[in-house]
């Protein structure tokens, strides 16, 4: 689903990636880097919003950003937005109250929480027929609680909608909670290395579970080389 080839990117004399090549295969992928590492770059190659040589083959993608980058119409309206047909409103509607959020549907977006946005944000992504998702760290800013309820939204989704993922973070546990594989990206000009294949089903996962626990101490120790 995700294919590159030899991409190199240059912001001036500094070289991001270097004839980087790698295929994501389906399922979640889930690219590991501290802040400032590539991530967000790595996103913006596979969407062409950035100059790069070399060649990306993706699937059109649907984008959940950092921000839930709505526009100021209901929440409703967002959704639909991407949709075409005279049951699109309805289709919204139904995509909605799958994340938890159909009962706002009529709520301007600006007027709802952060939380609620993300929600928003992950039913527009999901009611399209886009077989490729992209997570630009879309649970940052969020605190522990909505963050996990939003987790298990997102695990639901997935275990309806046939989708390849790829999502980008700094947080290690939410690697670990979310992911079917787990990369860790190095520093400039970046690499990505598998670090480990999840065995346990994402429905099973808790933070104090033993592979949890031994990939976190693993991914620890990774970064603080």
């Amino acid at each position: 689903m995700i294919s590159l080839k030899n991409i190199t990117v240059r912001y001036g004399d500094n070289v991001i990636y270097d004839a980087f090549s790698f295929d994501f295969p389906q399922g979640v992928n889930v690219v590991l880097g501290e802040s400032g590492s590539g991530k967000t770059t790595l996103l913006n190659v596979i969407c062409s919003l950035v100059p790069y040589e070399g060649e990306c083959n993706a699937d059109k993608a649907s984008v959940v950003f950092q921000k839930a980058d709505l526009a100021p119409v209901s929440a409703l309206n967002n959704v639909a937005s991407v949709l075409t047909g005279k049951d699109a409103k309805s289709r919204a509607q139904q995509m909605l109250e799958l994340c938890q959020i159909g009962n706002k549907a009529n709520v301007r977006a600006t007027k709802l929480s952060v939380g609620e946005q993300q929600r928003v944000a992950l039913a527009r992504a999901f009611v399209t027929d886009r077989k490729l998702l992209l997570l630009d760290e879309p649970f940052n800013s969020l605190d522990l609680r909505v963050k996990l309820k939003l987790y298990q939204t997102l695990s639901d989704l997935l275990q309806k909608f046939e989708k390849t993922v790829l999502l980008v973070t700094h947080d290690i546990d939410e690697a670990l909670l979310l992911a079917d594989r787990v990369y860790l990206l190095s520093e400039r000009p970046c690499k990505l290395e598998l670090v480990a294949q999840l065995a346990t089903p994402r429905a099973d996962r808790s933070y104090d579970s033993e592979e949890i626990s031994l990939l976190r101490k693993k991914l620890r120790m990774l970064f603080s080389e």
